[in-house]
């Protein structure tokens, strides 16, 4: 082997410690364990709320999909929810809106047997895949009696909605995150 003293080293990328990554670092590709469950994270997307950022991971295991959503306000607020149809929101939840000049739903909703009541509503840009151009929203947000359960509806046009239900989550609920090469 030829020594060339001119040649440029080769810069090898910086190598992760595991023991340092954190469920804030979580990128596409990463791969954690919740509940006894390996999932993979599959996308990576973020909400604007005039200013406040909510970060949403897609998570994936087989045929399972929940979104881990990181809030920040005077400290930081983690819940996993999954998509459901706004069917399972007893009640005509477009109807109650049709019918109703303020356009909210109710204060009060029963989904699976929980009733959750209103928290808050906001108007906001989703980006996905953190994409430059947002696409504008509403939400509705509920809470169980427990404040552990949660239950959110969307408004993406005039008679477009979703529907999602989850449960306030600990970081420390989450372990073994690793990146995937």
């Amino acid at each position: 082997m030829n020594w060339n003293p001119f040649k440029k080293k080769k810069e090898e990328p910086e190598a992760i410690d595991p023991l340092s990554i954190t469920l804030s670092d979580l990128k596409t590709g990463y791969v954690l364990d919740y509940d006894l469950k390996t999932w993979q994270v599959t996308a990576q997307h973020y909400y604007d709320y005039e200013g406040d950022r909510v970060d949403e991971w897609e998570l994936t295991c087989g045929d399972d999909v929940a979104y881990l959503e990181r809030s920040e306000d005077d400290s930081i607020a983690w819940a996993l929810t999954r998509k459901i149809h706004l069917s399972d929101v007893e009640g005509d939840i477009r109807g109650y809106m049709r019918d109703h000049d303020n356009d909210d739903p109710p204060d009060e909703v029963r989904c699976h047997g929980i009733v959750f009541y209103g928290v808050s509503s906001a108007v906001g840009s989703f980006y996905k895949d953190g994409g430059d151009e947002g696409q504008k929203f509403i939400i509705w947000n509920y809470l169980d009696e427990s404040e552990e359960r949660t239950l959110s509806i969307e408004q993406w046009d005039e008679d477009a909605f979703d529907a999602a239900v989850g449960e306030i989550v600990e970081e420390y609920q989450f372990t073994n995150i690793l990146p995937v090469d």
